[in-house]
């Protein structure tokens, strides 16, 4: 039976129906006394008639006014005055004392309009009780893999491992699984207006109960979810503007720019640029990636990177509530050093994002190709798994050559069915402003080479007039939703091919781990050319150096026993990943794709010289720890109660580490 805190004043949150994949939606009925309470006007301070979010801020003197309402508690939504104990405590907890009362939330459900909800995890319908709906439960185990029902719903992970994989949808009467909460949070703030935002920051960080911060749910090592925590979802801040021409108050950009709500994903980025005749950098273009928030994203590469950079040397300006609950603008004039940070320094570190200014550019043509072979003894099997082999490792010395010109390749090498080879899928390769001839030709020498091995692959060639069109008709589908899934990335820097010897390691490493139970996705990325006057960024130096971004990890059956599900976790952590990390010395990844037990997180998902400034960022702007995540800059000074030496999840308590590091912030 699904168990969550009962609260008198929240009625009971029930599912949506879901008769397409747009109405997964988890509803809460507002409490009499939050739905007769009128205080949306006391917030509207900033543009008066508007119905932006940044148009309803709370203040100072809202604060005031409020208190005159009459409501209980109402200061334990004041800014940060500097009057909280210096010493720090786990962070409340349900259950605990500490734990705000009922009252308390009734209080914060009023603030914002009634916007709070007590979450049922997605899964509920399918078991026995108040949730149960066997219609339902079908429709949610038809459409679990699709990343649009996890996207839609305010606490569904699209990888649950990390919120301890609990309540998951099973068919009628199968045994051995329970419906709770685990690692997810215990209420949520469906935010529509900056207010909304301050009230959640304010009230976290004056009770000690834990925050995050949610958008699509897309998260590979546990950032958006926790337990006994309050989660702001900024899904639904969906606004999105073009600007002809933005001027940076540093003047090192003047030209068009688009203006989004950090719930804007990329397909919808993708289809405003498309409308007003732009280009513009978003995610990487799997299907799931229409439904993977911009501001998540803005560290990794995409089509346009080999062109123009990555996505955070795009960024203009950005709209953010601070852990102070201030809400500030952070460009290059205005609150510098968190400009700085914002841009690759880690999600759910320095404040809550609630819009961002980004340059986009003309226009062009996209030319690519797509393919899929697999290699084996069974009947689908193309070629044998040496010969694939081998047309692997020469498609990877020509990495230079491709990534120079600006080429974005994605592809996957995932064990076959039948488990005796590989299928390998190139979807795609493409480049910006090229047309298909030079394209083909630049991409000869390799398929010459493929020819000669007797690798008969026989790829789909295109040309579209607009990056939309390349993502609608070219990208793949990718699965989501598995609970019994981990992986570990690595940047795989430009020195390693100007060494024939550590080529040749690097190649066989990679080939090898695959040979021992890995898949591999495998990016060909050029990050280092960032547009004219693109202001400095906290982004890992790593990805300005290198040519491939590799992805490694497997599956285990969900069945196995844990001391199997062990084992393949060190492996992956301790075996596969630190051989990756023997080739790339010094190196680092990209922080949302990575290993979440990696040992040196501080430098490799950020860079040595970037930490140290992040981490004195973070005690000027967060020392009281309002805002944390796990890998995260200072993550270390704290943990979570209750986790394996392997595998950290966020099904525990929130406690601090060592006292004296967080006192000395």
């Amino acid at each position: 039976m699904f168990r969550s805190p009962a609260h008198a004043f929240l009625a009971a949150v029930a599912l949506s129906p879901l008769a397409s994949s747009q109405s997964v939606l988890l509803g809460g009925k507002l409490s009499p006394a939050a739905a007769s309470l009128n205080i949306g006007p006391a917030f509207e301070t900033v543009l008066p008639g508007s119905t932006r979010p940044e148009a309803f801020q709370l203040t100072d003197a809202v604060l005031a006014n409020l208190t005159s309402l009459g409501l209980s508690n109402v200061t334990l939504f004041r800014f940060d005055d500097g009057a909280l104990p210096g010493t720090p405590k786990c962070k409340a907890f349900p259950g605990e004392s500490a734990w705000p009362t009922a009252e308390t939330w009734e209080t914060f459900n009023k603030l914002t309009g009634g916007k709070l909800i007590s979450p049922v995890p997605l899964g509920a319908v399918c078991y026995p009780g108040e949730h149960y709906d066997d219609a339902k439960c079908q429709d949610v185990l038809a459409k679990w893999d699709d990343s649009t029902i996890h996207t839609l719903h305010p606490i569904s992970m699209m990888w649950p491992l990390f919120q301890g994989s609990t309540c998951l949808p099973q068919k009628a009467g199968a045994p051995g699984q329970t419906c709770e909460l685990g690692g997810s949070p215990t209420y949520v703030v469906n935010v529509t207006k900056v207010a909304d935002i301050q009230l959640a920051v304010n009230f976290a960080r004056n009770t000690g109960v834990r925050l995050i911060v949610r958008n699509t749910g897309h998260d590979y090592v546990g950032k958006s979810t926790g337990a006994g925590s309050l989660s702001i979802w900024t899904h639904h801040l969906k606004g999105i503007d073009f600007i002809p021409t933005y001027s940076s108050p540093a003047t090192s950009y003047t030209g068009p720019a688009i203006k989004m709500g950090a719930g804007i994903v990329g397909y919808e980025l993708y289809e405003a640029a498309d409308k007003f005749g732009v280009s513009a950098l978003s995610g990487e273009g799997r299907v799931n990636c229409r439904h993977r928030g911009w501001l998540h994203s803005r560290r990794r590469p995409r089509p346009l990177t080999g062109k123009y950079g990555m996505a955070a040397d795009q960024v203009l300006s950005i709209d953010v509530v601070t852990p102070d609950g201030r809400f500030v603008t952070a460009d290059e004039a205005n609150h510098p050093d968190l400009f700085w940070a914002l841009r690759g320094g880690g999600g759910g570190t320095f404040g809550v994002v609630t819009s961002m200014t980004v340059r986009v550019h003309p226009r062009m043509i996209f030319s690519g190709m797509t393919f899929t072979m697999t290699s084996g003894t069974g009947a689908d099997a193309a070629v044998s798994k040496e010969v694939m082999f081998a047309a692997l490792d020469a498609y990877m010395r020509h990495f230079p050559e491709f990534a120079e010109a600006g080429t974005y390749a994605y592809a996957t090498l995932l064990p076959s069915p039948d488990g005796t080879g590989h299928t390998w899928t190139m979807k795609p390769w493409l480049i910006p402003g090229m047309e298909l001839d030079e394209f083909r030709e630049l991409v000869a020498p390799l398929l010459a080479a493929w020819a000669d091995l007797k690798f008969p692959v026989e790829p789909e060639f295109f040309q579209t007039d607009s990056f939309l069109e390349a993502y609608e008709n070219h990208f793949p589908a990718d699965q989501v939703g598995m609970p019994n899934v981990r992986t570990g990335s690595r940047l795989i820097p430009k020195e390693n091919w100007a060494n024939p010897s550590v080529l040749n390691e690097t190649i066989s490493t990679l080939l090898d781990i695959v040979n021992h139970g890995s898949s591999l996705i495998f990016y060909c990325i050029n990050g280092g050319h960032p547009p004219p006057g693109a202001p400095p960024s906290a982004v890992q130096p790593a990805w300005r150096t290198a040519y491939m971004f590799a992805i490694v990890g497997t599956i285990w059956d969900a069945d196995a026993p844990p001391e199997e599900v062990e084992r393949i976790n060190v492996r992956i952590s301790q075996d596969w990943m630190m051989r990756l990390r023997s080739l790339t010395p010094g190196g680092g990844t990209y922080l949302n794709e990575a290993d979440v037990m990696e040992p040196q997180h501080q430098t490799c998902f950020y860079g040595r010289d970037n930490y140290e400034r992040l981490i004195r960022i973070k005690r000027d702007m967060d020392p009281h720890s309002v805002f944390w995540a796990p890998t995260a800059v200072g993550s270390d000074a704290w943990y979570v109660k209750d986790q394996k030496s392997w595998l950290t999840l966020q099904t525990g308590q929130l406690c601090p580490s060592a006292l004296e590091s967080i006192t000395a912030w």
